[in-house]
């Protein structure tokens, strides 16, 4: 079971990631066009926030069935000082929920902006701060302390 969390997880990264730069994309182009927010673009945020949810279920039945989080758990003192295990065990899952928490949290603030031309500077401001915790919590494949394969494979 662990396996194939992992790996859905690992593949719907890709599906997060692309979604979040769509939905960047889509507000810088709607900001500087000056359009009005509508009911369809608030659609899009929740649907952004749907894929970023069903990631986050995914990723807390990841880390019950984890041996790197239940190491750290189970070992704390010692854990917090290995660099890996503390990312998994600690800051991965803690960033993700902030970053998730956050894209819901705005999103449901923007329907108050509904028929006005602010729902895409508001949103575009609270975006770059959603995409920083979770952009900086990835464990990239190229990334020296917490390399892990970009694709994982059955």
């Amino acid at each position: 079971m662990f396996g194939y969390l992992l790996i859905t997880h690992s593949i719907f990264r890709w599906l997060v990631i692309v979604q979040l730069l769509f939905a960047l994309v889509y507000l810088i182009f709607h900001k500087y066009k000056k359009s009005i927010y509508s009911k369809k673009d608030f659609n899009l945020s929740l649907f952004t926030c749907l894929i970023l949810n069903i990631q986050l279920i995914l990723g807390i039945l990841l880390f019950i069935k984890s041996p790197v989080a239940q190491a750290f758990w189970n070992n704390l003192n010692e854990a917090v000082k290995w660099r890996e295990i503390r990312f998994f065990g600690l800051e991965h899952p803690t960033m993700m929920i902030i970053g998730v928490f956050l894209c819901n949290y705005f999103t449901y603030k923007s329907k108050k902006h509904i028929g006005t031309s602010n729902g895409f500077r508001y949103l575009l401001q609270k975006y770059y701060l959603i995409l920083f915790f979770i952009f900086s919590s990835i464990p990239w494949s190229f990334s020296p302390l917490t390399s892990r394969p970009s694709f994982r494979i059955f």
